[in-house]
């Protein structure tokens, strides 16, 4: 196209264009959420991981267990974004980013939980804990995909 055609004040090419911005914000909205059933339950045995690692014992174990679960969640983030060109970490307005904090403040809580099991020696209550963080993230990331894909629809 030339720039003449830029130029021109047109109504029907801003349309147009808009058009097919909302049409690429619905398909990536779409290529997004697809990808949820996996990338769903795998987050969530990573952070689940994370919520049991104070029974492995406070310290050096816990800390092995945390790192090996927290490059497992970038693993996961790294293939989803090969897979779908979407980084997961980056909200895409603000109920996204409403739904990002409060999950990641109820899996804060849930290792905090954890951790005060952990030093008061009731490790096999650690279980419910961790229970609670695998559910949690397993239904808070469908949640923030959803959220995701409806602040791409909605952006303007």
């Amino acid at each position: 196209m030339d720039r003449a055609y830029f130029d021109e004040p047109d109504s029907a090419f801003a349309r147009e264009a808009l058009g097919m911005i909302d049409g690429d914000r619905r398909r990536l909205a779409a290529r997004f959420t697809a990808e949820t059933w996996w990338a769903a339950p795998a987050q969530a045995l990573a952070v689940a991981a994370v919520v049991a690692s104070p029974a492995a014992g406070v310290a050096g174990p816990m800390s092995v267990v945390t790192a090996l679960a927290t490059i497992a969640l970038v693993g996961i983030d790294h293939a989803f974004r090969k897979r779908t060109g979407i980084s997961t970490n980056r909200p895409a307005g603000p109920v996204s980013l409403a739904v990002l904090i409060a999950l990641c403040a109820l899996i804060v809580a849930a290792f905090v939980t954890s951790l005060a099991l952990a030093m008061i020696g009731e490790r096999s209550w650690i279980i419910a804990s961790t229970s609670a963080g695998f559910i949690l993230m397993l239904v808070g990331v469908a949640i923030y995909d959803k959220a995701y894909a409806r602040d791409l629809r909605r952006a303007r």
